[in-house]
């Protein structure tokens, strides 16, 4: 939406890093400090953007996404999985962009439409599959596909075992008896695995969907290098779709 008016830089800027254990350097530091606007997650998952804006007495620059949504502690963090969600965003983030440079408003305005266009044809996209995925089911390794699966009216069928797996604590026996029965007797129509972490549970996991022919959908928590975010979730959609419409 900036244009060619500012420049947009990602504090974690690869998809190698695991963003629950990420802490920023001191260049990161200041790179939040320098900028104009700064857009955080919120719902805990970066609180130090937070702690950095703050000490910078930075917080009228400040965006949280979690915010806007009107998002409470314990909601599910991965909030950009759900593309509605990035609409609300991409307003908020209109509207600051005019407070900060109103002179090019208009220039603001017309990327903001172009963009707002190009998201509602992801949620399209995403209703038109939902004749496909509603009412199925999936295990995830990680919660992180919530918001886009419940669009989808896909059910995360393995909750508890995703949550230990984020809190990286070992899920418990029953629940990794339970997913690896539900496996076996193709209890779900995909496993969503986020390739971003790694662990002895998640390989073993992913062996058995394999074993089994159970479909594999390979997520990212973070944007790719090389992509923005329309081809990010362009691609998670056509996954899915690949998937269902088999």
């Amino acid at each position: 939406m900036v244009g060619n008016k500012y420049k947009v830089e990602s504090i974690i800027k690869s998809v190698n890093v695991d963003p629950h254990s990420f802490s920023p350097s001191s260049n990161d530091a200041k790179q939040i400090a320098d900028s104009k606007i700064i857009v955080s997650s919120g719902l805990g998952y970066d609180d130090w953007v937070n702690k950095i804006v703050t000490a910078n007495s930075q917080n009228k620059n400040l965006i949280d996404f979690a915010d806007v949504l009107h998002k409470k502690d314990g909601d599910n963090e991965h909030i950009w999985f759900g593309v509605q969600n990035i609409q609300k965003l991409s307003q908020a983030v209109y509207q600051q962009m005019i407070k900060v440079d109103p002179k090019n408003k208009a220039y603001y305005q017309a990327n903001f439409k172009e963009y707002d266009l190009k998201l509602a044809s992801l949620i399209q996209r995403e209703k038109a599959l939902k004749k496909y995925t509603n009412g199925k089911k999936a295990y995830v390794t990680e919660p992180l596909p919530y918001y886009m699966l419940k669009d989808l009216g896909v059910t995360i069928a393995n909750q508890h075992f995703a949550k230990a797996v984020e809190d990286d604590t070992d899920p418990s026996i029953d629940d990794v008896k339970d997913m690896e029965n539900g496996l076996k007797k193709h209890q779900v129509s995909f496993l969503v695995v986020n390739k971003q972490v790694t662990s002895g549970i998640i390989t073993k996991m992913t062996d058995l969907a394999k074993k089994y022919h159970v479909p594999i959908v390979y997520f990212t928590e973070t944007l790719p290098n090389d992509l923005g975010y329309y081809d990010w979730m362009d691609g998670n959609i056509t996954q899915i779709e690949r998937i269902v419409k088999k």
